[in-house]
């Protein structure tokens, strides 16, 4: 991931894997956090909030995080990764002990594997979208860490989410501060 003046660029497979891993953990303390509360059970293919039960700063921050994942991030991993891949699946279907799980990864060779040991392509974009996709993980990653570590001392981290500071749970605010890219 870039550092300091290092350009900003496609990840390799490597970085997007752990760039999706980091995220989906992530969205894992926010959208399980016992504060968070849903119309109807949540299962891996639907959730239903409870907009009005649920606190608007972890509604907010979920929510953007989740479009993160989904719109700049799922984008440099092979099609399906989410559903077949635990490191990187949604909240609900990581959950579910009875999912089948048809991916790993592979750290030693940084490969993604298929049941059959196949190693599965990463998607490359062309340089000016990958660029632009990291750019936009990287701006959001910022006010994402600035809003569930700096709310309650950041008057403007804290106008991010409707003027009232929130206690994120300490496990969203460690993998906040433990993500390479936020």
């Amino acid at each position: 991931m870039p550092t300091g003046r290092d350009p900003i660029k496609h990840p390799s497979p490597a970085e997007a894997f752990k760039l999706a891993s980091q995220h989906s953990a992530l969205l894992r303390a926010l959208f399980l956090d016992p504060r968070y509360k849903y119309d109807e059970p949540p299962t891996a293919d639907f959730i239903k909030p409870d907009v009005d039960a649920t606190p608007k700063a972890l509604f907010f921050v979920a929510d953007f995080v989740q479009e993160t994942y989904i719109n700049y991030v799922i984008p440099f991993l092979p099609a399906g990764a989410t559903r077949k891949c635990k490191a990187v699946a949604n909240p609900w279907a990581w959950s579910d002990p009875d999912y089948k799980w048809e991916w790993e990864w592979d750290a030693e060779t940084s490969t993604l594997k298929d049941a059959d040991d196949k190693v599965l392509e990463f998607p490359k974009h062309p340089d000016s979208l990958g660029a632009s996709k990291m750019s936009d993980v990287l701006s959001r990653g910022f006010l994402t860490k600035k809003i569930v570590l700096e709310n309650g001392t950041d008057p403007k981290a804290r106008l991010m989410i409707g003027g009232n500071t929130f206690d994120f749970s300490e496990e969203a605010r460690r993998l906040v501060r433990e993500t390479d890219i936020l």
